[in-house]
């Protein structure tokens, strides 16, 4: 059983490696496609962008599934894979809802071309105002699920009553407030976007990444740590002197009995 679920693990190591990649090689498209917006041109690889999307989409399926074999079976390593795909799956998510903004939106700047000795100039197309608002606004609302599904998995987040498990704990909820960090520039971004977009959408969209409550639960975890680490030492201590007088020759016959009276006055 043992060696069927670290089979598992050894695949999910390997083929995570390789969603990484083909997220990297989605990204990469989208940049591209974005500065070609940027500069009044259209976008040419969207097709090859929106396949590997759904690429990547198939794979973190699966992934899951190999997640929960090993939660299922209770394999050491299964939070620590979860917490791997997941961060996977967020990447996706990002790139998705960027790649609808930015591009099927039509919603990157437009550059008016410079004068030449042509009388006329083709404007860059423009989608109508309605449908960049719908666009924007999804894009929100994506935000607004990441924030709702994080929050609720800090206020369901337990407590570890022994070292191991605090510093595992400690260990994914550091992953996760990277994440909540990061996720700063997205509401930037997403502010500015709003300014573009009617007051009853801005509305539907309140932002408030659960900064506080990350930064609030990483201290703790720290504090409890250390207190569980100083407390685990002590622990051992008096665990191992305890061992020592167990198997102390307490007869009279024993030449130590007054190094060990001297010891305990």
């Amino acid at each position: 059983r043992l060696e069927r679920l670290q089979r598992v693990v050894t695949k999910l190591q390997m083929e995570s490696g390789l969603c990484e990649e083909q997220l990297n090689q989605a990204d990469a498209l989208l940049q591209a496609d974005v500065r070609l917006l940027a500069l009044g041109k259209a976008a040419q690889r969207a097709a090859e962008l929106e396949r590997d999307l759904d690429k990547a989409d198939g794979m973190i399926r699966l992934l899951f599934n190999d997640v929960q074999t090993l939660k299922d079976g209770r394999h050491p390593q299964g939070e620590q894979m979860y917490r791997r795909v997941y961060r996977l799956h967020e990447r996706l998510v990002a790139i998705r809802t960027e790649y609808n903004l930015r591009l099927k939106s039509g919603a990157a700047p437009t550059v008016v071309p410079a004068a030449t000795t042509v009388t006329t100039t083709a404007a860059v197309p423009q989608r109508p105002k309605a449908e960049l608002e719908e666009a924007t606004l999804r894009y929100l609302q994506d935000l607004l699920a990441w924030v709702e599904e994080n929050q609720q998995r800090l206020a369901a987040a337990e407590w570890g009553m022994d070292l191991p498990t605090v510093e595992a704990q400690l260990g994914s909820h550091r992953g996760l407030h990277q994440s909540i960090e990061e996720f700063r520039a997205k509401i930037d971004r997403a502010r500015a976007d709003e300014v573009g977009i009617t007051v009853g959408a801005q509305a539907q969209c309140p932002l408030c990444p659960p900064q506080t409550s990350s930064k609030s639960r990483l201290r703790h975890l720290e504090s409890l740590q250390s207190f569980i680490s100083a407390a685990t030492k002590e622990l051992l201590w008096l665990s191992e002197r305890e061992e020592e007088e167990v198997t102390f020759d307490w007869s009279h016959h024993n030449p130590n009995m007054t190094a060990k009276k001297d010891s305990y006055s």
